[in-house]
């Protein structure tokens, strides 16, 4: 990754260092409130996933970065798969704590995602490493359709 930096020297206008204070501290005060109903706020939200489907098997892919496994909740209904849990913000408990900018998303999670086709459910695996949960569904073999003797009216065979 490259990074470039830039120093930049700003120059004051005689009286604008007092406009310059008093709008650094509205902004301040403004990112003070945007945390405070950034952490109160607790709706669920949904991580970034990837779905992969093949012949045989479909695997989802959800980046869960900074989550423990067992705080992670994979459940498998007869045709969705949802994963859900709650990322708490590891700077709880901090006094007086400012955030400059807050991207990272924390609070209940969800993600759903419906299965068209049945899944061998014994075969299904869910594996966590480096951030990312992954869950792989090998789909059933498909069922070739038989056909059916008719008996003819009248007769028992």
């Amino acid at each position: 990754m490259r990074m470039r930096y830039r120093h930049v020297t700003y120059r004051y206008i005689e009286g604008s260092q007092q406009l310059e204070r008093h709008y650094r501290q509205l902004l301040q005060d403004a990112l003070r409130q945007s945390q405070q109903a950034l952490l109160h706020h607790s709706k669920t939200w949904r991580p970034l996933a990837d779905i992969l489907e093949s012949v045989d098997m479909m695997t989802v892919k959800v980046e869960l970065a900074g989550m423990q496994e067992e705080d992670i909740e994979v459940t498998l209904y007869e045709d969705a798969l949802v994963i859900s849990g709650d990322r708490r913000d590891d700077h709880e408990g901090y006094e007086n704590l400012s955030y400059h900018e807050a991207q990272i998303r924390y609070g209940p999670f969800r993600v759903e995602v419906f299965l068209s086709y049945p899944i061998e459910r014994d075969a299904v695996m869910a594996r966590y490493e480096n951030g990312f949960l992954w869950v792989d569904l090998p789909k059933l073999p498909e069922t070739k359709p038989e056909r059916v003797h008719i008996q003819r009216s009248g007769t028992k065979e």
